[in-house]
C-alpha cells in the first residue's frame, strides 16, 4: 500500500540517513481522546479503558500515515508549514490500521462487546476511531508490537525494510533551490532509487500537486 509520512526537514533527512522511522507511544499522541472513542461517562468504563491504555502503551507503538499527500493542511500541521517534506513508503498490509471517523462517542453497548475481544482486537478497535474533524489526515496506522514491554517513553525506531520501503521524497512548496540541493545530496547518498518530487499549490483547487521534473531545482 502506497502511503505519505509528514516530517520536519530535520527529522525527516534523520530519518532517510539512519533508515528508520520514530515509533509513536499510545500516550504521547496529539489527540487527548486517543482510545478513548467509547462513551465514558461510567466509571468502571473510564477505569478499564485507562488500565488497558496503558497496558498498549507498553506493549505496542504506532507509526502514522496518510493516504495521500495532497492536503494544505497536512503540509501546514506536520511539515513545518510547508517547509518539510513527506516520506513515500510501500508498505505490507499485515499491519496496517485505516482509521474510521465518526462524529458521536461509541455508545455502552459497543464497548460491552468490545470487552468480549482479544487484548489484541480491543487494541486495534481503541485505536481505530477518531472524531470525524480528524477525517483530512487520512491516517492509516502501522501498530508495531514490541519484542518486550517498554517502560518510559523512552524513543523507539521502525527499520525500514522489504514491508516498509522508502519510495519517494516529496518536498514542501516553501523549499529554495539551496533547500532542495542538500536534501537531493542526502538521498542520493543513502539510495539510488528514490525518486524526488515536489509539491506546489493547485492553480483551480485547495489541494497540493506535483510539479514537473523539469521544475524540481
Amino acid at each position: 500500500m502506497r502511503l505519505y509520512h509528514f516530517l520536519n526537514e530535520e527529522y525527516g533527512l534523520l530519518a532517510i540517513q539512519n533508515k528508520r522511522l520514530k515509533i509513536g507511544r499510545i500516550n504521547s499522541f496529539n489527540d487527548p481522546f486517543e482510545f478513548l472513542h467509547f462513551d465514558t461517562e461510567n466509571y468502571f468504563t473510564q477505569k478499564v479503558i485507562n488500565d488497558r491504555k496503558k497496558r498498549a502503551n507498553r506493549k505496542c507503538g504506532v507509526i502514522c500515515f496518510s493516504k495521500n499527500f495532497t492536503s494544505p493542511v497536512q503540509w501546514a500541521h506536520y511539515a513545518d508549514s510547508h517547509n518539510g517534506i513527506c516520506l513515500v513508503f510501500d508498505i505490507s498490509e499485515q499491519h496496517l490500521l485505516e482509521v474510521q471517523y465518526i462524529e458521536h462517542r461509541s455508545c455502552m453497548d459497543s464497548f460491552k462487546e468490545a470487552l468480549e475481544l482479544s487484548v489484541k482486537g480491543f487494541m486495534s478497535l481503541a485505536l481505530s476511531k477518531k472524531f470525524q474533524h480528524w477525517s483530512y489526515e487520512e491516517e492509516v496506522r502501522l501498530i508495531i508490537n514490541f519484542d518486550k514491554p517498554q517502560i518510559g517513553n523512552g524513543l523507539l525506531f521502525k527499520e525500514f525494510n522489504d514491508n516498509l520501503r522508502l519510495k519517494e521524497v516529496i518536498v514542501g512548496c516553501k523549499k529554495n533551490s539551496t533547500n532542495i540541493s542538500h536534501i537531493k545530496k542526502i538521498v542520493r547518498k543513502n539510495y539510488s532509487n528514490v525518486e524526488i518530487k515536489r509539491v506546489a499549490p493547485s492553480s483551480n483547487a485547495f489541494v497540493m500537486e506535483l510539479i514537473n521534473h523539469d521544475k524540481l531545482n
